[in-house]
């Protein structure tokens, strides 16, 4: 009959709820599994990702690491503070100079009235003061007179000795501890410094022993200086004699239409046709001097007026000596090269015994100025 299930028909819902209970509890299996072996990769990977994101830390933290062991941002900063210093200390080196007592030739005086000439001559103990005086030269390469200017710095004993591996920078220790022994002073000078010529004077130190002043440096601040009427009208413009005294220590000067020019002698040797005469020639221009020569006369020293019993017995003397004047030419055949002491030699027409005295000129032939290192722009 229709309404009534036979056994068969019963089994086979049974057996097919059976089957899929079976298949489901082997699929969660597999699901378990799954999400088991998923855990254990996303561990693996998270182990990774934390190792790999270490070294990048590490690596990043690393760059620009010097030798020592300093970071990027660490060197950055000692770059910045070197830097600053640097400028300081340029700005500092502009207007100060620094001078020994064993300092050979001269050192250069940069001001706001142009650049002059320093040297000392040497440092003596002043009992009345009980003090030291030094006595310096300052050379003025400039058309104008100083009459009245002021000296302030300091000084003390020289630098300390570093070892290699330690740097002269004001972060030093060692540095910044010689700095703070340093004593300050001020000198107030009312000696014209006359332009084109060296002019020595004294200035008075307070020190207790002679090695504090080992090193002495300052500045020149010039309060009054007036610009010589001549030269203003252009008389200075034209070719001028230097009197030279070969056996002189320091520089002379020698006024050009193309400016200022230095002279040193450095000896002399006898030739077969004369005296050589061996000098430098200081060029503080930018330009080179191509073809250039000494013009003027020689003799014999100058005679000395404290050898003359009066003041008309030393001018009949300086009258003989001046008629004995021999006149000389020489081509100075090196080229004068700019911002430099240029060394050469010129030819004077006479035994070495005659040659004592210089009276001369520089006549400048022809000049050059270094090629542009820059492209001009183009309109």
């Amino acid at each position: 009959m229709r309404g009534f299930l036979t056994p068969a028909r019963l089994a086979l819902p049974v057996l097919v709820s059976l089957s899929l209970s079976a298949c489901d509890k082997d699929l969660q299996q597999q699901v378990d599994r799954l999400e088991a072996e998923l855990r254990s990769i996303r561990s693996d990977t998270r182990e990774t990702v934390e190792e790999l994101k270490g070294r990048v830390i590490a690596a990043e933290s690393k760059v620009g690491v010097s030798g020592s062991g300093k970071t990027l941002d660490e060197r950055i900063a000692l770059l910045e503070g070197s830097f600053g210093e640097i400028l300081t200390m340029k700005s500092r080196d502009n207007e100060m100079v620094y001078l020994r007592a064993n300092l050979q030739g001269h050192a250069p005086l940069l001001t706001d009235h142009g650049t002059f000439l320093v040297r000392m001559e040497g440092i003596d103990l002043n009992v009345e003061s009980g003090g030291y005086t030094v006595h310096l030269n300052v050379g003025n390469p400039q058309a104008i007179a100083i009459q009245q200017f002021t000296l302030r710095g300091d000084h003390g004993g020289g630098t300390p000795e570093l070892p290699e591996d330690e740097d002269y920078n004001l972060r030093n220790e060692k540095i910044k501890a010689w700095q703070e022994t340093l004593k300050p002073f001020e000198y107030r000078v009312a000696k014209v410094l006359e332009p084109f010529s060296w002019t020595p004077f004294d200035i008075e130190i307070m020190a207790d022993t002679r090695e504090e002043l080992e090193m002495i440096r300052f500045s020149m601040v010039i309060e009054n200086a007036q610009l010589n009427r001549q030269m203003a009208e252009g008389g200075g413009s034209s070719n001028q004699f230097a009197h030279i005294q070969l056996d002189a220590k320091s520089a002379s000067v020698l006024k050009t239409e193309y400016g200022a020019f230095l002279i040193a002698i450095k000896g002399t040797e006898a030739s077969e046709v004369g005296t050589k005469v061996h000098l430098e020639i200081g060029n503080p221009y930018g330009f080179t001097l191509n073809q250039c020569r000494l013009i003027g006369d020689y003799g014999a020293a100058l005679p000395a007026r404290a050898e003359s019993a009066s003041e008309e017995e030393y001018t009949e003397k300086m009258q003989v000596w001046s008629t004995s004047l021999q006149p000389f030419e020489s081509m100075i055949s090196s080229k004068i090269s700019n911002f430099r002491w240029n060394k050469t030699t010129i030819l004077i027409p006479g035994p070495v015994e005659n040659v004592k005295f210089l009276r001369c000129q520089l006549r400048v032939e022809d000049v050059t100025l270094p090629a542009a290192t820059g492209i001009a722009p183009t309109n």
